[in-house]
């Protein structure tokens, strides 16, 4: 049966494409008619089951330059947590911004074909049945036109099944502003959660899924309509508002987005707290829990599934070193000290602005929130279990001595006085010793980092934690043979779209009340990561001098809150986006990194010869000097040339393209 329904779709495909189609008197052999596929409930539930394997979920096998279930996702490394600046990598800086030329449209045209056609086969289905598969391709519409609308703006709305047959000019669509897309989006996601019940199978739609992309989709609407002007683009485009929305239309989306979220927020779900008594864990497991009640849509991955079916993927082989917790490929990527300050300051300097000293590496994170520590790696955490079990050991060199300030090292510069040779000691060879008073002491750790820079070793003195799978085994980290699950969406992020959407109603509707309900959520968020009250103030820090724009410090504590629950999630490139502050956060942005060093002459011996160690860290520039750069015609993704060649109704072209 599934060859057949594989075979009808190739035949459908086949048919819209072709005119010859239409002077064929016979039906082709082997090809099953619309009667079969949508005639019965069987039928049309897997027509809509192989539309799910095709939606634009940015994922562990998506590559921002090369798209969705590609073929080489060795790479799993490569991804938009790469290009915003939460990671950074040996090959990779920003790269992909103009995007792979996605143009969907075969697919939305399968959608279309669905609900033009169920309606006459009604009558087969029970009521349930029929509302939600109908509810689920208005759903799956409206998947596809978001991914397409936040990365062109407006592209053309095609609602009905197009006939090859027709005019040119018929066919030859124009496109739509930016704002009719996302109306567009909304009126497929109100049918969607009227129609549909409030559960579903794992990994299908249900109301509260559609309510859920809703609230996400109208929070960037409303961002882009309030934001847009001070990006300052211009051109035709702009001009004929294909590319931006007016700033008035702003508190009717964020309104959007605040009320789907309400829905959502009213179903069964609840943040993960299976693991109370223990913060870090919690939020460790959050990730690989199959079964997680935050989960409102997760993708799965199974290795029973053929390979071209991309339903394995490699993260835990491309972000572990080899071969103390890898047994195949490297680890390429690392979180930035950027992003792991974000979540405070570390306990790296005293008053006096000297390195602390630390007789173990990991005294730096005993105190630290838990959702940081269940983030981030840091040297001296433990991964595997039983006999496999092992530290991460995180060392960039020695000192021979380390008298003054942090500073004194100039974020590690070779320049700098106290960085010269014949103090600062770095290796190359992985484990090399140096001879220290008759003593042979290991240079660099055992995962980084070598003298100068190497992937598998991390570059910045952390490695990722989220999603990755401590259970397996070491031998099984392999590339292809990783199965966690994807959070498309959970409902931490909802909670995350509410507070948003309502502080930005308060600040426009100068309602205190509402910006006071923000922080609501923002507190259920932090409570659950184990992370301090964030206190409301009414005359928060005017910090509109941070974009060119209007900004308060607790509109901003919010979007930062965001980006520390759903870092390395595939969020923060679009945020950035949205929020028109792109071209500043990544204007010429070097990361940070994090480096301990042992210093010689504080070492120290108990009776009975045990080494007592003095460790320090030091705050330094990425050691290749990475930098990262964001120019603003990338707040747009160029509408791509086989399609105006195609098309020319598709023009003007997206501005500076």
């Amino acid at each position: 049966m599934k060859k057949s329904i594989a075979i009808a779709i190739i035949g459908l495909f086949l048919c819209s494409g072709m005119q010859s189609c239409k002077k064929m008197d016979l039906d082709p052999l082997g090809v099953l008619g619309e009667d079969a596929l949508f005639g019965n409930e069987a039928g049309a539930r897997k027509y809509v089951a192989g539309m799910y394997s095709y939606l634009p979920i940015e994922d562990f096998v998506y590559h921002p330059e090369r798209g969705f279930r590609w073929d080489n996702y060795w790479q799993n490394s490569e991804t938009l947590a790469a290009m915003s600046g939460e990671m950074t990598g040996q090959f990779w800086g920003v790269a992909g911004a103009q995007g792979f030329g996605y143009w969907p449209y075969d697919r939305i045209r399968n959608v279309n074909t669905l609900i033009a056609g169920l309606p006459k086969y009604k009558a087969n289905y029970t009521e349930q049945g029929y509302n939600q598969i109908f509810g689920e391709a208005h759903f799956l519409r409206a998947f596809y036109y978001f991914a397409l609308v936040k990365r062109y703006g407006g592209v053309p709305i095609i609602k009905d099944v197009q006939d090859p047959t027709a005019d040119k000019e018929q066919l030859l669509v124009s496109r739509n502003k930016e704002s009719e897309v996302y109306h567009f989006i909304n009126e497929d996601l109100q049918v969607a959660i009227s129609m549909m019940s409030g559960s579903s199978e794992r990994g299908r739609a249900n109301k509260y899924v559609a309510a859920a992309l809703l609230s996400r989709a109208m929070l960037y609407a409303g961002s882009i309509a309030k934001y847009s002007s001070y990006s300052n683009l211009s051109g035709d485009a702009t001009d004929m508002q294909l590319v931006g929305i007016k700033k008035e239309e702003a508190e009717w989306f964020f309104k959007q987005a605040y009320d789907a979220a309400t829905t959502v927020l009213a179903g069964p779900y609840s943040l993960y707290n299976k693991n109370a008594q223990d913060k870090e864990l919690n939020y460790v497991n959050l990730f690989l829990d199959l079964d997680s009640p935050e989960d409102i849509l997760i993708k799965e991955y199974s290795l029973t599934a053929p390979h071209n079916n991309r339903l394995k993927h490699s993260y835990d082989a491309t972000h572990l070193p080899n071969p103390t917790f890898s047994s195949d490929n490297e680890s390429a990527a690392y979180p930035v000290l950027n992003v792991v300050e974000l979540f405070g300051e570390l306990p790296i300097t005293d008053a006096g602005g000297k390195p602390v000293r630390y007789t173990d590496r990991k005294q730096l994170y005993a105190d630290l929130e838990p959702r940081q520590r269940a983030t981030f790696y840091f040297s001296g955490m433990e991964l595997r279990e039983g006999a496999e079990r092992r530290s991460f050991d995180i060392q960039r060199g020695l000192y021979k001595t380390f008298p003054g300030k942090a500073a004194d090292a100039q974020m590690g510069a070779g320049t700098a006085a106290i960085n010269s040779e014949s103090n600062r000691i770095l290796a190359g060879p992985k484990n090399s010793l140096f001879d220290y008073n008759g003593t042979k002491i290991n240079i660099t750790g055992e995962h980084g980092m070598w003298k100068d820079g190497h992937a598998n070793n991390t570059r910045t003195g952390f490695y990722i934690r989220k999603y990755i799978n401590y259970k397996m085994s070491t031998k099984d980290v392999k590339l292809y043979n990783s199965t966690q699950p994807w959070k498309v969406f959970r409902l931490a992020e909802i909670l995350l779209n509410k507070a948003e959407a309502a502080y930005e109603l308060g600040l426009i509707k100068n309602d205190e009340t509402l910006k006071q309900e923000a922080f609501q959520y923002i507190a259920q968020i932090r409570n659950r990561a184990g992370a301090k009250p964030y206190l409301y103030t009414a005359a928060s820090a005017n910090l509109s001098g941070k974009y060119g724009y209007p900004l308060d410090g607790n509109l901003q504590f919010i979007r930062e809150e965001r980006e520390r629950e759903l870092c390395f999630e595939n969020h923060h490139w679009w945020d950035m986006r949205r929020w028109r502050i792109a071209d500043v956060e990544l204007n010429n942005f070097v990361p940070n990194s994090l480096m301990p060093y042992l210093v010689l002459d504080e070492l120290k011996y108990t009776p009975g010869g045990e080494r007592i160690n003095s460790f320090i860290f030091i705050r330094e520039k990425e050691p290749w000097n990475k930098t990262f750069n964001f120019e603003k015609k990338w707040y747009y993704e160029p509408i791509p040339g086989g399609e105006l060649n195609k098309n020319p109704n598709l023009y003007p072209q997206n501005p500076i393209y």
